[in-house]
């Protein structure tokens, strides 16, 4: 055996010890806090009389939570990645308000990283039945974001730290734009689209905004915004003018306070008082007291665990309508993928339900930007099976509905989406890369010999032929077209007028509702109300058609979630970085090359 040999075997040797004694090492760790928390005498948790629901969501707030399913997705996930099912949220708030032994909400929204307005709004709702009830809500932060804020907003009482600050940033962003570094490193970007207003592919081809972008980017932001204001204003009782003030000219606010963030937005009224958190816990105790020095409260997750996480139902021989929820990037597969629909599960799923004769219809709530455009068909084509049967397929639009996410949705029997959801941009596109020039640079060059054209015109190191190209641009043509006569069968309308709100332009879903690509709005709750109208059924009862968790995944979430195991990558924020810009390149693995996919769905 060589030297080299010798050294790289011992080095592999040592490498596969290491992996080993971590592996271990994770393992005793989670044995013995185990052993810790069974044995170690820790009260179990109660709901006392008079006792406040502590809610302090950490992470994203997402349709439907996904587990881990390897050790490590769950020990190197991000804090920030972590995820709270809004209907959890919502389930807490409702029955506490029902619940004599909570007298009072607090909320805690400084770990919330990630909420949309469309969650917001939904959460806020909740919050107002809860005061309807006569109870207090109580809210406290160090930062609040704007949508943070939203939800505050509809408290009694807002505190803050005196130290504090709170930003209306509005909605909006700089997109990174790519055109010059290509041609530097000669990566040749072949682009094939269909729509005016389909910028996706902008940030290979451009080096700023096209006008089409920007004229359809701030008619949405500028109707998602008003909507914030007209909110915040409502909940503050001040006017939008006051509140767009703060956001317009907070420099000039700021300086009347020499530079006192907190103190702006007090003075501004945006904020009840600026407390210390120890003031602010003893404000609270004097409401509802304390239990061994702590604030007489309970957790949510402890309080859902206790009361449970669904309604009583009160006919359990009631008709069932199914809900999927259809959340991330739409793939064919999206193995080991984060915040992906995979179309083959979904396919799945769909076709169990299509065989459950006890479902009286389906409601598909949809929460994508989309993705490959095969891959939203191969889902549409599955839920157009279900409608076969005769039951109705209604679709319930969250966040975002755009693209391939409308595209699933197109031939449902109706559209519910929200008043601030991102929807439409009708439109197709595909990027493919090739590398000749680059590789030509370091001396690398191809050629071959084919029985066909194509044999040696679809190569990513010798570039695509001319007859490669119009086929792709041909496949992209058709996938737009087929993209339209979907949208004008399932809305009943003419093709032409399905044009004038295509071109891959993106609209706020209460645009949408005014030119037809949805039939009203509302939340999930409407969608299942519409399910049940079309379907005949005057009693029914929601059944939630997730897929069922593998052992090793229900092990991991319940290690994970009792005993707070984590090695956040905000010790290194750049990797978590990498793994997010990866992710997003991943999304472009379409056999076919055609997306129905919008980038910029996002606020």
């Amino acid at each position: 055996m060589s030297e080299s040999n010798g050294f790289f075997s011992k080095l592999g040797h040592r490498i596969s010890q290491a992996r080993t004694f971590v592996v271990n090492s994770v393992f005793v760790v989670i044995v013995l806090s185990i052993l810790v928390s069974l044995f170690g005498g820790k009260e179990t948790p109660t709901i006392r009389n008079n006792s406040a629901l502590i809610i302090q969501p950490k992470g994203t707030i997402v349709e439907q939570s996904v587990a881990p399913n390897n050790w490590q997705d769950a020990l190197f996930q991000d804090s920030s990645d972590a995820s709270i099912e809004i209907g959890h949220i919502l389930h807490a708030i409702k029955i506490a308000g029902t619940d004599e032994k909570i007298k009072m909400i607090v909320l805690g929204l400084d770990d919330l990283n990630g909420v949309s307005l469309t969650q917001a709004q939904r959460i806020t709702e909740a919050l107002q039945k809860f005061k309807e009830t006569g109870k207090k809500i109580i809210s406290y932060g160090n930062i609040f974001e704007q949508n943070q804020y939203y939800i505050a907003s509809s408290s009694n009482e807002l505190y803050m730290n005196p130290w504090g600050q709170m930003l209306l940033q509005g909605y909006g962003g700089n997109n990174l734009y790519f055109k010059d570094l290509l041609a530097k490193l000669d990566i040749n970007m072949h682009i094939f689209r269909v729509g005016e207003f389909k910028s996706a592919t902008e940030p290979f081809s451009r080096i700023n905004m096209s006008d089409e972008a920007r004229q359809a980017s701030s008619g949405l932001y500028q109707g998602i915004w008003g909507e914030l204001v007209e909110g915040i204003a409502e909940n503050r009782q001040l006017t939008r003018n006051e509140v767009n003030d703060y956001a317009q000219n907070f420099d000039v606010l700021l300086a009347k306070t020499s530079g006192d963030m907190a103190r702006a937005a007090l003075e501004a009224n945006l904020i009840d008082e600026l407390l210390t958190p120890d003031q602010m816990e003893t404000r609270i105790a004097i409401e509802v007291g304390r239990y061994k020095g702590e604030i007489n409260g309970i957790g949510m997750g402890s309080y859902l665990n206790i009361r449970g996480l669904i309604d009583s139902v009160t006919d359990e021989n009631a008709p069932e309508i199914g809900v999927i929820v259809v959340q991330g990037a739409i793939l064919e597969d999206g193995e080991g993928l984060s915040n992906v629909a995979s179309a083959n599960d979904l396919v799945g799923r769909i076709r169990q339900a299509r065989f459950n004769e006890d479902l009286k219809a389906l409601v598909i709530r949809v929460d994508s930007p989309g993705g490959s455009a095969f891959a939203s068909e191969l889902i549409r084509q599955e839920l157009e099976l279900f409608q076969v049967t005769g039951r109705p397929v209604v679709a319930s639009f969250a966040n975002v509905a755009a693209s391939g996410g409308y595209w699933i949705s197109a031939t449902s029997d109706a559209i519910i989406a929200e008043s601030a959801t991102i929807t439409g941009s009708i439109g197709i596109f595909g990027v493919i890369p090739t590398f000749e020039k680059s590789l030509s640079r370091i001396g690398v060059y191809s050629d071959g010999v084919g029985t066909t054209p194509l044999a040696r015109g679809m190569d990513s190191f010798s570039g695509l032929s001319p007859q490669a190209q119009a086929i792709f641009q041909a496949s992209v043509e058709f996938g737009y077209g087929q993209f339209i006569d979907l949208v004008a069968r399932g809305r009943d309308m003419p093709k032409a007028e399905v044009e004038k709100v295509a071109q891959g332009r993106v609209w706020q879903g209460s645009k949408a509702l005014e030119l037809g690509l949805v039939d009203a709005l509302g939340d999930i709750n409407v969608a299942l109300a519409k399910a049940a109208e079309l379907a005949g059924i005057a009693q029914w009862r929601a059944v939630d058609l997730r897929q069922p968790l593998d052992p090793r995944s229900i092990f991991i979430t319940e290690i994970m979630e009792s005993f707070g195991f984590q090695l956040s990558a905000n010790t290194h924020p750049w990797l978590h970085n990498v793994q997010k810009e990866l992710n997003t390149l991943a999304l472009f693995t379409d056999r076919r090359h055609t997306f129905a996919l919008c980038l910029a769905c996002s606020n």
